[in-house]
C-alpha cells in the first residue's frame, strides 16, 4: 500500500507541476478561457474509454502491477513533453495522451488497493492513498510557484516534471500483487449489463453531477484574471498558482480524515456532502471574477469537496460490487466521471467565453444540483 501511495505522490508531482501553468502557457500559444477549459475536457474524455478498458483488464489480468506501471511512465512521459508543444493542437493532443495513461492505470490501481486491504478498512485505505496522492499535488505546484517566481521560463519548469514522474512508475517494482484465480473473459457489454442495479442508480446521479464539476484549472484562470489588474499578469499566475497549491494542501490535510470518518457515518452519506460542497462552489465562482476574497474561498471549498469526494466514489462502489466485478465497475464509474469532465470543463470554458462567467458556473451549479439529487437516495440508503 505504502508503494501504491508513493507512486500516487511522485505522479501528482509531476502533473500538477504542470497544470496550474498551463492556463498561462496555452494563452502564451494564443488559446483563451474555451481552449484551456476544451484541453481539460476533451483530456478526461478520452482517458473515459481507456478507464473502461483498463477496468475490464483488471478483472481477468493476472499482471495489474505490470499494467499499472506502464500507465504511470506513460503520463511521465507524455505530461512533460507539453514542454516541447508549439500550438494549442500539439498541448491537446500531448494532455489527451498522459490522461489516456492515467485513466487506464487508475481502476486497476484500486482493484490492487482494494486487494491488499481488509475489507473493514477499505475506505481508509482509498483515503491514505489519495492523500499521499495529493501531497503530491501540493509539492509540484509548489515547485512550479518558485520557480516561475524565480523566472525559469515554462517551458523549462514544464519539463522538469520528467523526474517524478518517471520515478512514480518505478515505485511499481516494490508493488506485491497478490496471486488469484481469473474469471472467464465475456464480451465487456455483458460484464457491464449484469453490475448490480443499486450500482447503476449511483452511476446515473454521479454522472449527472459530473457534467457540472468542472476541473480546478478554471478556478486558476478564475483567480488570474481576478488578480492580474491588482498585480500585474506575471505575479498574477504565481499568485493563482499559489490558491491552487492552497487547494491541493488542503485537500491532502482532508483526505484521510474524511476516509475515517466515513467508517463511522458512512461512505454514502460523506459523498453527499461532498457534492453539496462542490454545489456551493458552482456558487461562488459567479461571484468570483471581480473579488479575490470570494476566489480564496471557492478554492477552499473545491478542496474540501475533492477531499470527501475522490475516496468516497471509490469506497462507496465498493460497497455496491462484487469482487468478480469490481474492477469493471471501477472503470465504468471512472468512464462516467471521464465523461462528466469532458463535458463540464469544455462546456464551462465555452460558456464563459461566449456568454460570461455567471452563466458559465450558474448552469454548472444547477446541474450539480440535479445530480446530488439523483445520489442521496442510494447514498442515504447504503450509507
Amino acid at each position: 500500500m505504502v508503494a501504491i501511495g508513493l507512486a500516487s505522490l511522485l505522479s501528482d508531482a509531476c502533473y500538477e507541476l504542470i497544470i496550474p501553468l498551463l492556463p498561462a502557457f496555452v494563452t502564451a500559444l494564443g488559446g483563451g478561457a474555451f481552449a484551456v477549459g476544451a484541453i481539460e475536457g476533451v483530456a478526461d474524455g478520452v482517458a473515459s474509454v481507456a478507464k473502461l478498458w483498463g477496468g475490464a483488464l483488471a478483472d481477468v489480468t493476472k499482471r495489474r502491477r505490470m499494467w499499472t506501471a506502464t500507465g504511470y511512465f506513460g503520463v511521465g512521459v507524455f505530461m512533460p513533453a507539453i514542454a516541447f508543444a508549439l500550438s494549442v493542437p500539439s498541448v491537446f493532443a500531448l494532455r489527451a495522451a498522459a490522461w489516456v495513461c492515467r485513466g487506464f492505470r487508475s481502476p486497476i490501481r484500486d482493484t490492487l488497493l482494494v486487494d491488499a486491504t481488509p475489507k473493514q478498512y477499505v475506505s481508509r485505505a482509498f483515503g491514505f492513498q489519495r492523500a499521499l496522492d495529493t501531497v503530491g499535488a501540493v509539492v509540484g505546484p509548489a515547485a512550479a510557484m518558485l520557480m516561475i517566481a524565480f523566472h525559469v521560463p515554462l517551458r523549462h519548469a514544464i519539463l522538469f516534471g520528467f523526474i517524478p514522474g518517471v520515478l512514480a512508475g518505478a515505485m511499481y517494482f516494490f508493488v506485491r500483487e497478490r496471486p488469484r484465480n481469473v474469471p472467464a473473459r465475456e464480451p465487456i457489454h455483458l460484464t457491464i449489463a449484469g453490475l448490480p442495479a443499486a450500482f447503476k442508480r449511483y452511476l446515473l446521479g454521479a454522472g449527472v453531477f459530473g457534467l457540472g464539476n468542472f476541473s480546478a484549472t478554471l478556478l486558476v484562470l478564475v483567480a488570474i484574471r481576478a488578480l492580474s489588474p491588482l498585480v500585474g499578469t506575471t505575479h498574477a499566475i504565481v499568485y493563482a498558482t499559489g490558491f491552487y497549491l492552497a487547494h491541493n494542501a488542503i485537500y491532502a490535510s482532508l483526505a484521510y480524515p474524511a476516509a475515517v470518518l466515513s467508517e463511522r457515518v458512512g461512505s454514502g452519506r460523506m459523498l453527499v456532502l461532498g457534492f453539496a460542497l462542490f454545489v456551493a462552489v458552482c456558487g461562488l465562482a459567479v461571484f468570483a471574477a471581480g473579488s479575490v476574497p470570494i476566489v480564496a474561498g471557492a478554492f477552499v471549498l473545491a478542496a474540501a469537496s475533492i477531499a470527501i469526494v475522490d475516496p468516497m466514489e471509490s469506497a462507496f462502489a465498493t460497497q455496491l460490487l462484487p469482487a468478480q466485478r469490481r474492477g469493471t465497475g471501477f472503470g465504468v464509474l471512472a468512464a462516467v466521471n471521464g465523461v462528466g469532465d469532458l463535458v463540464s470543463s469544455a462546456g464551462v470554458g465555452a460558456l464563459w467565453q461566449f456568454v460570461g462567467p455567471a452563466a458559465a458556473f450558474g448552469c454548472a451549479a444547477i446541474v450539480c444540483l440535479v445530480g446530488l439529487s439523483l445520489v442521496v437516495p442510494v447514498a442515504v440508503r447504503r450509507g
